[in-house]
């Protein structure tokens, strides 16, 4: 029989996966002059608290809250600021360029009743964008 020959692996200081992705997204870079909305997080969560809020207050279940708090979450991102800060024309383009995407009919109605909700409701917005016409 021949002898396998083994190698020993290198064991010092292993890191986990999970770590190194950790340390991956602080490495990331946002431009110089925008807001991140993470660091301007106050703002954001008591706005956030307040959509929540009235949510459940209108009734809805918990999975459409989760929805419609995402896609609020995904205009942030996008514009890299604070949703009290966004004009119509803003709230417009975004909503113009998620429907060039052509997502599904209920994707593309949950996406604005959501911000609907949001900037009349939460914020107190009266934008011709959210009247029917």
């Amino acid at each position: 029989m021949a002898k396998r020959k083994t190698t020993k692996k290198n064991t010092a200081n292993p890191k986990p996966k999970t770590q190194e992705r950790t340390i991956a997204k602080r490495k990331i870079n946002t431009k110089k002059g925008t807001a991140n909305p993470k660091s301007d997080s106050a703002a954001v969560n008591t706005l956030k608290c307040q959509f929540l809020t009235d949510m459940e207050l209108a009734g809805m279940y918990p999975t459409s809250r989760k929805r419609y708090l995402y896609v609020v979450e995904h205009l942030i991102r996008h514009y890299w600021c604070s949703p009290a800060e966004l004009t119509e024309q803003q709230v417009r383009d975004y909503l113009l360029e998620h429907h060039r995407q052509r997502p599904a009919k209920g994707t593309f109605r949950l996406t604005h009743f959501a911000l609907r909700l949001f900037f009349k409701d939460t914020l107190g917005r009266d934008w011709d964008l959210f009247k029917k016409k």
